[in-house]
């Protein structure tokens, strides 16, 4: 089925409620999802819930705060900016295997409290089916919390999402995939301050180069092996010396002393 008609099955799924949240992260999933919803149901009837912490990146939190205005809703879509603060989560800094399941669990519960003072009692999420080939502890969280996950109901994979963004011309629809800054610090590594900036400072130099679709993860407490992780589109332009010695005095000036590169990309 092609995703225009994958649209009008989202939006009929949509007509069966009067109100809906969505719990929005300024990806281009939720972004596809706050647009059916709003379309469908008018941008009063939506209430768009995001999550600002440490874990994102201040050009992502600008980002998203100003889509509801890129995207032709303004003041009429409201978005709820929930501050979380996850630092202050022993389960989730100490970074073990259920440190996404913690994290999910504790914001949504959030989002809930906050859309339950405002009288709403549905809340959606912007998974889709291709999220369910991956491990993901967070969707246990979900299950467990009872929130809809429509984009997975009508079968949208994240082909259909990036042309569907394409064809409603959303002003990220060809925004690399993003995640949140914790999980580039290895499974072991305590979550920090410190450490979470650092790996953004390292993005953001190398955003600088031009380059696109990228990751950069910290490997070990001392920050001294870090491992670039990269968009198949993206090895042409790191390959030749002058660009990959840029890379990687860029990546020392900040404390690493090794730099790894994964050649199997994102």
């Amino acid at each position: 089925m092609d995703p225009t008609a994958k649209y009008d099955q989202l939006r009929a799924w949509l007509r069966c409620h009067q109100q809906v949240a969505v719990a929005f992260s300024g990806g281009i999933d939720s972004s596809v999802l706050l647009k059916a919803a709003c379309d469908t149901l008018g941008p009063n009837k939506v209430l768009a819930l995001f999550a600002r912490s440490t874990l994102l990146k201040t050009r992502e939190i600008e980002r998203a705060l100003q889509w509801p205005r890129e995207n032709g809703f303004g003041s009429e879509l409201t978005l709820d900016v929930v501050d979380v603060h996850p630092l202050g989560w022993k389960e989730f800094v100490r970074n073990d295997s259920g440190r996404c399941y913690v994290c999910k669990l504790l914001i949504y519960r959030r989002f809930l409290e906050r859309m339950e003072q405002q009288g709403l009692s549905i809340l959606l999420d912007g998974t889709n089916t291709d999220d369910l080939k991956s491990n993901r502890p967070g969707r246990r969280a979900l299950h467990e919390l009872g929130i809809k996950t429509p984009l997975v109901e009508v079968g949208f994979d994240k082909a259909d999402i990036r042309l569907l963004g394409s064809q409603l011309r959303l002003s990220n629809w060809d925004h690399p995939s993003s995640s949140c800054l914790a999980t580039r610090v290895a499974a072991g590594v305590p979550i920090t301050e410190e450490r979470l900036r650092l790996i953004e400072r390292w993005e953001e130099a190398l955003g600088r180069l031009g380059l696109m679709d990228y990751r950069v993860r910290l490997e070990d407490e001392d920050a001294r092996t870090v491992v670039l992780t990269i968009g198949a589109a993206e090895f042409d332009r790191i390959l030749p010396a002058g660009v990959r010695s840029t890379i990687i005095r860029l990546l020392k000036q900040n404390g690493a002393e090794r730099v790894l590169l994964n050649l199997e990309g994102r």
